[in-house]
């Protein structure tokens, strides 16, 4: 505790009719004046001076504005390219539908019902029953029907 608050509470405590003066400040020491020269040349020469702050909060905003600017560039990539997957997955979805309508249109055109109505439509006959050539025996084996 200093001095000069001991001072004060025993006034305070003491009697009502007596106060004691607070002990006078001292004066501030002041340093010895320097020349001019001196105290420019010592900041020049970088040996006790404190670094600018402006270059450095320059670049600290540049590099957070930098920064913010690369995030929202990234950002907006990212979505175009979640738009273009997701419009090639609905139109790979349809090309997988009409391939699939397509396999079916094969599959009906390939049935030999459909074979067959269409030979009678332009005019072709059911034909006889196949016959066989069996070369070991050499005989003709099948149903024969009336040739020409």
């Amino acid at each position: 505790m200093s001095t000069r608050t001991d001072t004060r509470r025993a006034s305070s405590r003491g009697t009502a009719g007596t106060r004691t003066r607070p002990a006078p400040k001292a004066a501030p020491k002041r340093a010895p004046a320097r020349p001019a020269a001196t105290t420019g040349s010592a900041r020049q020469s970088g040996g006790g001076g404190r670094a600018p702050r402006i270059p450095f909060v320059l670049l600290v905003l540049c590099l957070l504005g930098g920064a913010l600017v690369g995030l929202l560039v990234l950002r907006s990539v990212v979505a175009e390219e979640a738009f273009a997957i997701t419009s090639l997955q609905a139109e790979n979805r349809e090309l997988s539908y009409e391939e699939q309508e397509l396999r079916e249109s094969v599959a009906h055109l390939e049935t030999s019902e459909r074979i067959a109505s269409e030979a009678e439509e332009m005019g072709m006959e059911p034909g006889e029953g196949p016959l066989f050539l069996d070369l070991d025996e050499g005989r003709v084996s099948g149903s024969v029907g009336s040739g020409d």
